[in-house]
Parts: structure tokens; sequence; C-alpha cells
């Protein structure tokens, strides 16, 4: 089966799901409105007292206070959107034992891993700080090597929130046992890194049309184009991440119990694994390992 085959085949088989449990799509969108919630207690308060939309908070006091408000809510951010990535995989592992999850049972299982999803976020987040300063360097050299730590950090750590989830581990064990998985699932991470963004940006074309039809049309136009527009590339990003952590907890599944999840059947989800073990097999004959 060809790559490009398979991807769609995936993302296929995890549309399959959503369909059963649509409302598993409600939780990013739960996620996004808990941020943009957190952004407006803390942010926007900090924000008028120091100053900062007068002079970027560069009054008496006002930018030390700016960067710890910003690092509050950088770190409730990312608690928040982990926690809530993890409800959806919770409730894709419930699906795929049989059970019919919703909303409710979602967040639940997520909240009842707390004490573990608290500190993965506290590592990604301080990772993902060193990475964007690295990649914000004036040499294009450093620049491209962050690039290459920020793709192979995504590619390492796919695995996980759904380790976090079943397994229950601490941020650096997560790591070690999302890296040891990889050795086995590194064909399908990469179509799911890749292919999904590919299908995402694909599918979001029509609302980037539409944005660049409205600026075309003049103010009327460009204000209803943008309203259109955003709200369908939200829609796709939405789509796209619960896709995603569905294929996350069918992957991880796979990888731990050799047993294809129902309904991943036809997805090509073993073809790495049977491809793999069969090169296995052949270099011990080769070797005279049997």
């Amino acid at each position: 089966m060809g790559r490009f085959r398979r991807t769609l085949e995936t993302a296929k088989a995890s549309w399959a799901v959503l369909q059963h449990d649509r409302e598993l799509a409600m939780l990013p969108v739960i996620g996004a409105l808990a941020s943009l919630a957190v952004l407006g207690v803390i942010g926007i308060p900090i924000w008028l007292a120091t100053g900062g939309i007068n002079d970027g908070g560069n009054g008496s006091g006002g930018e030390p206070m700016l960067w710890i408000g910003g690092i509050i809510i950088l770190v409730a951010v990312a608690i928040i959107t982990v926690l809530f990535n993890a409800a959806v995989v919770s409730g894709a592992r419930e699906r795929f034992s049989g059970g019919d999850p919703t909303i409710s049972s979602a967040i639940k299982g997520a909240f009842s891993r707390l004490h573990v999803i608290v500190p993965w976020a506290l590592l990604a987040v301080t990772v993902g700080m060193i990475l964007r300063a690295i990649q914000s360097s004036d040499n294009a050299i450093t620049r491209f090597l962050g690039s290459l730590l920020d793709m192979a950090w995504g590619v390492l750590t796919f695995l996980v929130v759904p380790i976090l989830v079943v397994e229950q581990t601490g941020p650096i064990n997560s790591v070690k046992r999302s890296g040891e998985l990889l050795r086995q699932t590194w064909g399908e991470n990469l179509i799911a890194q890749v292919g999904f963004g590919l299908i995402g940006l694909v599918a979001a074309l029509p609302g980037i049309l539409v944005i660049v039809i409205g600026a075309a049309a003049g103010s009327a136009g460009t204000a209803i184009g943008l309203i259109i527009g955003i709200a369908w590339i939200a829609l796709v990003s939405v789509v796209i991440s619960t896709l995603t952590a569905i294929f996350q907890m069918a992957l991880y599944l796979y990888a731990t119990t050799g047993q294809v999840p129902s309904g991943f059947e036809s997805s090509g989800i073993g073809d790495v694994f049977h491809e793999r073990s069969q090169g296995r097999l052949m270099r011990g004959f080769g070797s005279g390992g049997f």
C-alpha cells in the first residue's frame, strides 16, 4: 500500500470513529475556550495594570510583571491543551474498548491523569521555549538546526499523551517509552505527522480562498471573508486535531498489544510492523540465527 493511500485510509478510519462519537470534536473547542478564558482573566488585567497598551509594559515595574504573567499564561494554556488532548485520547480508548464515550466521561478520564499531565505540560513548555529560542537565532544554520530538532521532538513525543492516559508515567519515562514505541511505529508516526498536516492544509484552502476573495471585494467583503474564512480554518483545525488524537490512541494500542483497533483494519496500520518483522526474520535466516 502506498504511503499516500495509507494516509487517506488512516484518516478515513479516524473519521469513522469520530462519526460514532462526534462529541469528541467538542473537546478541543472547550479547551480553546478555556485557554481564551485564562488569557482574559489573567492576561488582560496584567496588561492594563502595567500600562502595556500604551508603552509596552516599560513603565515602572511593568516589564517583569508582563513576563511573569506571560509565563503563567503559557503554562496554563499548555496544561489545558494537553488536558483536552488527553480527553480525546481517553474517549477514543473508551470507544476502542467497546464503550460509548461522552464529553463528561472523556474529561473525567483526563482529569484523573492530571498528576502526570501537569509535569508533562511543564516539560513540553520548557523544551518548546528552548527550541523557539534556537529557531529565533540570527544564524541561518542555527535556525535550520532548530527546525530539525523541533521536528524530531514532535516525532519522538507523538505517543506521549496515550502513554500518559494508559500507563500514567512521569514525563521523562513517558518520553523514553514513546521513543521505544517509535522504533516500532516510525512509519505510521511519520505518516500521521506529515499526512494529517497535508490533509489539514488542503481542507483549509477553501477558507483561505474565501479570505482572499473577500479582500478583493472591498472593506465589507474583507470583514465577511475574514469571519467565514477564519471560522472554516478553525473548524478544520479542530477536526484534524481530533482525528490525530484518535489515531494516536489507535497506534499506541496496536504498538503495545499487536491488535488492530476496531475500524482500523483496512488502514494499513500494521503494514510497517509486518514488513519490519519480515525483515528481521530474513536477516535472522541470513545470519544463521535460527
